[in-house]
């Protein structure tokens, strides 16, 4: 069957808990995804963070994409010109990457200027689909799931849209694990896998960022 619609699986800031549970979880799938991963950031709000090294290991071994998430995890509109071409040219090199993600979506036309001399995409957490091919790749739309707005019969009705309108879906996530969170944007395993079983089914195609584009 011919595929129609895209979507691409985000994980931002780099935690623990997704790096040993959601990775085995896309490798049974075959699904890969993109990671955003701060340089040189330890934990975020007392989660621990798996180090960039780790993270391209596993890309190299299974497809997976690790993108540019600054290197503090600050937001990018309250640095200096000269703090944010730091923030913007380290993880690009280090990472090579040609994919960045602003953390917590922090961005305005100063950024994007200065985020293109090292990208050519850029994640935001503005809310909705993308056209297949989008207008502004510095400008990508997402839907960010968090407890608070994630649902398995919810999200699958997402994917089904992306179906039926042929359009491009980045779904977001934060901290995935086995049981509950105190983090806000957290999201159950359990739950992300129904969500998998269901889109691996669709004749949508599933893929990171740099290959769609």
């Amino acid at each position: 069957m011919k595929t129609r619609g895209a979507l691409t699986l985000v994980f931002d800031d780099g935690y623990t808990a997704v790096y040993e549970q959601v990775i085995p979880l896309l490798r049974q799938y075959g699904v890969r995804a993109v990671f955003a991963v701060p340089l040189n950031t330890k934990e975020i709000e007392g989660q621990a963070i798996t180090s960039p090294q780790e993270w391209l290991s596993i890309a190299a071994r299974d497809g997976h994409e690790i993108v540019a998430h600054g290197i503090t995890h600050r937001s990018f509109t309250a640095l200096s010109d000269r703090e944010l071409a730091q923030e913007l040219s380290e993880p690009a090199e280090t990472l090579r990457t040609s994919t960045l993600v602003y953390p917590g979506g922090a961005h305005d036309d100063r950024v994007v200027n200065a985020a293109k001399k090292h990208f050519k995409a850029a994640r935001t957490v503005v809310y909705g689909l993308n056209n297949i091919r989008p207008e502004d790749q510095m400008r990508l739309k997402t839907i960010n799931f968090s407890k608070r707005n994630f649902s398995v019969p919810r999200a699958n009705i997402h994917a089904l849209r992306v179906l039926f309108q042929n359009k491009w879906l980045i779904e977001t996530y934060h901290m995935v694990s086995c049981q509950p969170s105190t983090l806000k944007h957290s999201v159950l395993l359990d739950d992300l896998e129904g969500h998998l079983d269901f889109i691996t089914s669709l004749p949508t195609k599933i893929t990171t960022i740099e290959e769609h584009l």
